[in-house]
């Protein structure tokens, strides 16, 4: 779809509607469009739709291609991130009539608004998240900086880590922590445990999540240690149980030992998660089927499923593959059966941008088990301190700290970034 804009600064507006429809390789702003976008009015084959102001940009561009391409998205215009936050300021109705949403997707963020509701937060808590970078092969769907491979010196990371934790001014008591990457559990037996010593002897905490994605950097000694330590939350992450397709994607999976390893969690009283994507390459709704019968049968806690994005630097960018938009919405469909069969229920939900068939990110749970983390760092209501390398900070009084986002950055700048975190801390007014 070509598009002639006027004004530039309406560039990221009209990108966003164009985004609902095409792939953002589709969209190209050109001097000659077959759109035409000028001040106050659309053209579109000699006819002329007026607009005031942006909101009516949005809505008059969104309606237009709603008619050319015969299709009405569930999510009508929205096109942010979190869209569960429009329900701090608007009524269910509001929405629909503000976003053109469906009943569906408003009976969603309703569903999640009353799940969320079921816990208490205070705005002025602290929350940390650590990253860690390593991964032993990048996925060609990721596109986060991670550093591939046995031959990094892991264990001078935590260190420097260690370095950022002992020296970050946060209170004692946290609400919640959550370790993340990359894929943590790559680290050694040795380097967890003097981490996770390290953060029990500096914090208290309501709940704390160790993302032990890939059952292949796991172990019964490192479930014992996490568990040992204080760890309350695991995530085992397949992102598919069909062998085909997950090594398809660079990345090996033995059924038997992601087995073993879900049942020794079971057995140490983990509360468990386990992540999925909806569009892999290669995955139709007819494979996908076989994720819902493991599922059935092992009954984690928390599901959360992820409509794949397209992300610049994923391998699936450059080789501009794609999962099939059809199967993806059949495979929605198929979760939302899946869930209500299963009695899961929907207590978070983001979107992306880029993402398959315009659907969401969502994570389900059962037996009360719903993760505080999740909802705090996407609905942000409360403070987020990040530590390690390409960590983000983001405090209630609109603050933002982002470490440095590669390792000779991070390590030759620690003291700087320990110093700068630290300033925001303190500034921040309770």
């Amino acid at each position: 779809m070509k598009i002639y804009l006027s004004d530039e600064n309406k560039r990221k507006i009209v990108y966003d509607i164009l985004n609902i429809f095409y792939d953002d390789r589709q969209i190209i702003f050109s001097d000659e469009g077959e759109i035409e976008i000028l001040d106050e009015k659309i053209i579109f084959q000699g006819q002329t739709y007026p607009y005031k102001d942006n909101y009516e940009l949005k809505a008059t561009l969104y309606k237009l291609l709603v008619d050319i391409n015969d299709y009405k998205s569930p999510w009508g215009m929205l096109t942010g991130s979190k869209p569960s936050k429009l329900l701090q300021k608007y009524s269910s109705t509001e929405i629909k009539e503000k976003y053109l949403l469906s009943d569906e997707k408003i009976n969603l963020l309703v569903d999640i608004k009353n799940e969320q509701e079921k816990l208490d937060f205070d705005k002025d808590s602290f929350n940390l998240y650590i990253n860690i970078p390593f991964c032993p092969t990048r996925c060609d769907y990721c596109s986060y900086p991670t550093i591939i491979g046995p031959h990094h010196d892991k264990s001078e990371y935590i260190s420097y880590l260690i370095k950022e934790i002992n020296n970050i001014n946060l209170p004692k008591n946290l609400d919640t922590i959550y370790i993340g990457g990359g894929t943590p559990s790559y680290i050694s037996h040795k380097d967890l445990e003097k981490l996770l010593v390290t953060i029990n002897n500096k914090f208290s905490y309501q709940e704390f999540t160790f993302e032990a994605g890939r059952e292949d950097t796991l172990d019964k000694e490192k479930l014992e240690i996490l568990k040992k330590n204080g760890v309350g939350r695991i995530s085992l992450n397949p992102q598919t149980f069909n062998q085909k397709i997950i090594k398809s994607v660079g990345r090996s999976q033995d059924m038997d030992h992601f087995l073993k390893m879900y049942e020794k969690a079971r057995e140490l009283g983990f509360i468990i998660n386990m992540d999925f994507i909806v569009g892999l390459v290669g995955e139709d709704a007819e494979t996908f089927t076989k994720n819902f019968e493991v599922l059935e049968k092992l009954q984690p806690d928390n599901i959360t499923f992820h409509a794949l994005a397209s992300k610049s630097g994923s391998k699936y960018r450059e080789e501009n593959k794609k999962g099939s938009i059809k199967d993806a919405l059949k495979i929605n469909e198929n979760i939302k059966n899946f869930t209500k069969a299963n009695n899961y229920k929907a207590y978070y939900l983001y979107r992306q941008k880029n993402i398959i068939s315009n659907l969401e990110n969502v994570g389900y749970q059962k037996r009360n088990t719903a993760q505080r983390y999740n909802i705090i760092i996407n609905e942000e209501i409360e403070n987020v301190i990040g530590l390690g390398m390409n960590a983000n900070s983001k405090l209630m009084d609109g603050k933002k700290y982002r470490n440095a986002r590669n390792m000779k950055d991070y390590r030759e700048n620690i003291e700087k970034i320990i110093r700068d975190k630290n300033q925001i801390i303190n500034e921040y007014k309770r």
